[in-house]
């Protein structure tokens, strides 16, 4: 029950799979262009389902996205993705709950530490932090927050990462950084968890992994498998330039929405239906779905999955957007993860 102790296995996403286990689906519901009721539902089904992890995704203004990653999207409602995390656990029991990820870029860092703890007891012990860099410039100007380069907003992440790391740990933090700063900010009282998982969401090579390797539990990376498979080996070196074990690290990767038909005509057919109702021409949606291999046959989506696992990713998290695809998600829930296994 929501407030009581979750059972351990929540840590870390759960038990650390074998070499032979398959990988496990999680995904991140967008928040855009839903109402309340239909975020609430789809929170619980996931669950009821048996999927690995549920995410919300910190953004103020609406985002697309192909297999090339996210672009910007038309104007329209988003709901806010910590209230969302909030509501979700008072409706689930058993089920890892995060933000894929909140962004530096416009969280205070000490109140996102608390705020993350919170809802680690709102839950019984099942949540993560997770922090990236930012990214979606027209939400940053719009909503008043420091306009950065890139390179500003890796450094903020840097800074942001070790003091989170320090404040769930129990450390009483004085920083003192040319973006971050805090006297003596402590998280108390401290999460549920021996250990909240601290996830960090990029996959630049030259600083984000280097990041990830030094604060981070869980690193969620993006990318094909075999993009994926060669960020995967990079952290592996980053570990080792620290004396790290890699281990240490779960790994997990962002895809974008799964869309399964008997053909793969069928299927972008359908995702373009859907991507359609976000924005764009249709022939943008139909461009936009026709970029993923994950808008195809059921086979195919097996392979892919397959394809990741042996790139080193313990689990796939899938964007989800609304209108919930019913014969996707039962194909996924049932025929789908028999096969994996």
């Amino acid at each position: 029950m929501p407030g009581a102790r979750a059972d351990a296995s929540a840590s870390l996403l759960g038990p650390r799979p074998a070499p032979g286990d398959p990988i496990r689906i999680g995904f991140q519901v967008w928040g855009q262009h839903i109402a309340w009721p239909e975020l609430m539902a789809i929170g619980e089904r996931i669950e009821a389902a048996g999927f690995a992890s549920l995410f919300a995704n910190d953004h103020l203004m609406p985002i697309l996205g192909d297999a090339n990653g996210p672009v910007i999207g038309p104007e329209g409602p988003v709901v806010e993705g910590w209230m969302t995390l909030a509501a979700w656990s008072q409706r689930t029991s058993r089920i890892p709950l995060g933000m894929m990820v909140s962004a530096v870029a416009y969280r205070n860092l000490g109140l996102t530490v608390k705020m993350a703890t919170a809802l680690d007891h709102a839950s019984g012990g099942r949540a993560m932090l997770g922090l990236g860099a930012g990214w979606h410039e027209p939400e940053i100007r719009a909503f008043g927050f420091d306009q950065l380069t890139l390179g500003e907003r890796i450094s903020r992440l840097d800074e942001a990462a070790s003091a989170a790391r320090a404040m769930l740990d129990g450390e009483a933090v004085t920083v003192d950084g040319r973006w971050v700063r805090g006297e003596r900010m402590r998280n108390d009282p401290p999460p549920l968890q021996p250990r909240m998982p601290l996830l960090i969401g990029g996959s630049g090579e030259q600083r984000t992994l280097r990041i990830v390797a030094r604060t981070a539990d869980i690193w969620n990376g993006e990318g094909s498998p075999e993009e994926f498979a060669h960020k995967n080996a990079v952290l592996n070196e980053r570990c080792a330039e620290i004396g790290r074990d890699p281990a240490e690290i779960r790994r997990t990767v962002g895809i974008p929405p799964v869309m399964i038909r008997a053909t793969r005509e069928e299927a972008v057919a359908a995702l373009a239906q859907l991507l359609a109702r976000y924005g764009g021409t249709p022939a943008q949606a139909h461009g936009w779905a026709e970029s993923s291999q994950l808008a195809n046959t059921q086979d195919a989506v097996v392979g892919q999955l397959r394809a990741w696992r042996a790139a080193g990713a313990e689990e796939v998290v899938v964007d989800l957007p609304s209108p919930i695809d019913d014969e996707t998600l039962e194909r996924l829930a049932g025929p789908v993860r028999e096969l994996l296994a």
